[in-house]
């Protein structure tokens, strides 16, 4: 784990649990690596968007992700790692979401510690956010993207009548 660079020394160790009935952006985290998952929460427990904070989900493989979508009507990110349970797992899984209407304005940022078949030029034809190195992302590059992310997700959905 010597390759991410989220954690603050002076961060709690465990993130505190967002309130069932609290508002906030579900934010779906897609990796095999269960340390990433606990990372991204710690990394980003303070982290509020528009007044609101992260509501986290975990999958771990590209599967188990396309079996929960249809549980997350509210998604509004993924992050999404390339090697999983093959090298070119986030690839397709992304070609797969953005082929179902319902999460075309789900915003999805590729994080990844190696770029599997291909890299970012896999992601050439397949509408992403932003596609990042996961030894390069610290903490704040992190909090900036997400919220990037987000703001991309408000301007693309449309605002209740």
């Amino acid at each position: 784990m010597d390759d991410l660079l989220f954690l603050d020394d002076s961060e709690d160790a465990e993130p505190p649990a967002a309130e069932a009935d609290e508002a906030g952006w579900v934010v779906l985290v897609v990796d095999d690596d269960p340390d990433v998952h606990i990372v991204t929460r710690m990394a980003l427990q303070h982290f509020r968007f528009q007044g609101h904070p992260l509501k986290f989900v975990g999958c771990y493989s590209a599967s188990e992700t396309l079996a929960i979508l249809p549980t997350l009507p509210d998604l509004a990110l993924i992050l999404l790692d390339i090697v999983m349970e093959s090298e070119d797992a986030g690839t397709g899984l992304a070609r797969k979401i953005r082929a179902i209407p319902r999460y075309d304005k789900v915003q999805i940022v590729v994080r990844t510690a190696s770029g599997g078949y291909g890299g970012t030029a896999a992601f050439s034809d397949i509408p992403i956010h932003a596609f990042i190195w996961k030894h390069e992302t610290g903490k704040a590059e992190l909090e900036h993207i997400v919220a990037d992310a987000l703001a991309a997700h408000c301007a693309a959905t449309p605002a209740p009548a």
